[in-house]
């Protein structure tokens, strides 16, 4: 179970990067004129960056709500979390904590006591988070991931302009903040015997990346105009 929840993590961590430092960069150039100067002294690189981190968060999007059996998905992980929901039990939730715990224990005992055994509407319910969310990834931008982007499809060469028109940075956010929302409930469940609720996460995966863009592009050397 854990190897699955570290796939699913990585899984999330790399699609949220990759978007937030997309948009990360594009605001970061718009707000500042020295970055915005230094990054067209060399324009070709930086369209070319930026170009494939979007192409990359549409191929990790489509990865996470993938409905091939044989790939992992967002569906998969839970899935799996359904399968081995033994593995969340207050027994090998000990086993967890004895295993990293030094020192007195005398606490353990009330702890697994008091820790919560999820069932499976538990991850039924997150799953129905993550299929109405699947619904909105799948009518506007699988198209485009499918069709644009893994595939050059000849009949969506001439209206791909279209269905760029039709995504919106508010919706793709909200689809993030709901596969990070979904891994932080899971972790406290496995690790912590927690039972939380899809909300209750701060997302502030922005907050990093663009922290660590800024950094990034503070190094630009910007040459002034003539």
């Amino acid at each position: 179970m854990q190897r699955s929840f570290n796939i699913y993590g990585n899984e999330v961590e790399a699609v949220c990067q990759t978007f937030f430092l997309w948009k990360g960069i594009h605001d970061i150039a718009r707000n500042n004129e020295d970055i915005f100067n230094g990054l067209n002294e060399s324009p070709l690189s930086w369209n070319t960056i930026t170009f494939a981190l979007q192409n990359y968060y549409f191929i990790l999007l489509g990865r996470l709500f993938d409905t091939d059996g044989d790939s992992f998905s967002a569906h998969t992980f839970l899935r799996n979390c359904i399968e081995n929901i033994e593995q969340f039990s207050k027994e090998n939730l000990r086993k967890r904590k004895t295993e990293i715990a030094s020192g007195d224990l005398s606490w353990l005992d009330e702890y697994i006591e008091n820790a919560y055994e999820p069932t499976e509407d538990d991850f039924q319910k997150l799953r129905g988070a993550i299929t109405k969310h699947k619904k909105i990834y799948e009518k506007i931008y699988r198209p485009i991931r499918n069709k644009v982007i893994a595939h050059k499809d000849q009949e969506t060469i001439s209206v791909q302009e279209e269905l760029y028109k039709k995504t919106d940075i508010g919706e793709i956010e909200d689809i993030l903040n709901i596969l990070f929302q979904v891994k932080e409930v899971v972790y406290q469940l496995l690790h912590n015997g927690r039972l939380c609720n899809i909300g209750d996460f701060k997302f502030n995966e922005e907050d990093y990346v663009v922290t660590d863009a800024e950094k990034m592009l503070n190094f630009i050397k910007v040459k002034s105009p003539l």
